[in-house]
């Protein structure tokens, strides 16, 4: 068996689908299956190597202009697709269509795994809406929005299976774009799902200090948490919040906390390690996922796997079993909470 994975991400970069294609081409490997990894990165130029873990990978280097290395990604496609029995794809877009356009050529199965929806976070991100994933839907929206949704529903229709992370995802896919029960396929994460079922510790005597991993983007809701920090610390000093991790948000992030004055109570901690999260997770007394809508809360994972209570919101796509062991709020109206 041949698999060609397309990536738009890919260790040493972090975030997104990284991690889980790493694991995917490593495991894959060992059971003697042949794999390419085709992936964006850092590099300075197109770059191929042999990974010593027995799968190679090629790498269109980001720096390129946005176009240009989209052309070039439809390249490595369209020159390697056809060598191999089945393509798996990691999103319906920067790699998605790219893929799909490649493949009227190569002809080969195609297999999307999703994790979120893009559409709705870069939505998001570009200020079009503040509103939760399910409600985007039922929003009108402006061209370029109908445009990139069109286009990824070509690419949707062009899939063999689509594989969701959660019930959830795949739910609002099954209303709202071109694909059938028979191509849907719910795959969650068996090994962190089976960890957090375990009980969670109740609050202790730990000094109070909250916690936040992940990307900084508009999407984790970041700015309401900050301003409900901002008035929750007015009556507990001793207070302290720690944000881990990196992204568009940050200069933001940094301002509201000179305007709040925030000071030493917030700390910016960087992106960390596997085990120097799990051992910040540890050491808090309680950890904080604020963002508007979560598909796969990796982080809210986590900490229950280290049985550490969380505040998630509500719309998430965990099991109902797991939801029972967190604090769920509707962060859009958590300031009259605070």
């Amino acid at each position: 068996m041949k698999i060609l994975i397309a990536t738009p991400l890919f260790p040493p970069e972090i975030g997104g689908p990284a991690t889980y294609v790493f694991n995917l081409a490593q495991n894959l490997a060992k059971r003697g299956v042949e794999v390419l990894v085709i992936s964006f990165g850092n590099s300075e130029n197109l770059l191929w190597e042999r990974n010593e873990n027995s799968f190679e990978k090629i790498i269109v280097p980001l720096k390129m202009a946005k176009g240009l290395r989209h052309i070039s990604f439809f390249r490595q496609i369209l020159q390697n697709g056809k060598n191999f029995d089945l393509i798996y794809i990691h999103d319906l877009w920067s790699v998605g269509l790219p893929v799909r356009l490649a493949n009227i050529f190569s002809r080969k199965p195609l297999i999307v795994r999703l994790g979120g929806d893009s559409l709705w976070e870069v939505a998001v991100e570009r200020g079009l809406t503040k509103t939760i994933l399910p409600d985007y839907y039922e929003q009108s929206k402006n061209d370029r929005e109908n445009l990139v949704k069109a286009l990824q529903n070509f690419v949707l229709r062009g899939c063999h299976k689509v594989i969701f992370s959660s019930i959830f995802l795949q739910d609002i896919f099954l209303r709202y774009r071109p694909i059938t029960q028979e191509q849907a396929i719910v795959l969650e994460n068996s090994q962190k799902i089976a960890l957090a079922i375990s009980a969670i510790e109740p609050l202790n005597n730990q000094p109070p200090v909250l916690l936040y991993a992940g990307r900084l983007t508009k999407c984790k809701n970041l700015e309401t948490l900050l301003k409900v920090f901002s008035e929750v610390s007015k009556k507990n000093s001793q207070l302290i919040f720690k944000i881990a991790g990196n992204g568009p948000q940050m200069v933001s992030l940094l301002d509201l906390a000179v305007r709040y004055g925030l000071g030493a109570r917030l700390k910016f901690i960087g992106v960390l390690s596997a085990s120097e999260l799990a051992k910040e997770i540890t050491q808090a007394w309680l950890c904080v996922l604020p963002s508007l809508s979560e598909v796969s809360p990796n982080f809210a994972l986590e900490c229950l796997s280290l049985k550490k209570p969380l505040i998630l919101t509500k719309y998430n796509g965990l099991a109902e079993n797991i939801k029972n062991k967190l604090i769920l709020m509707v962060w859009l109206k958590i300031l009259k909470i605070s």
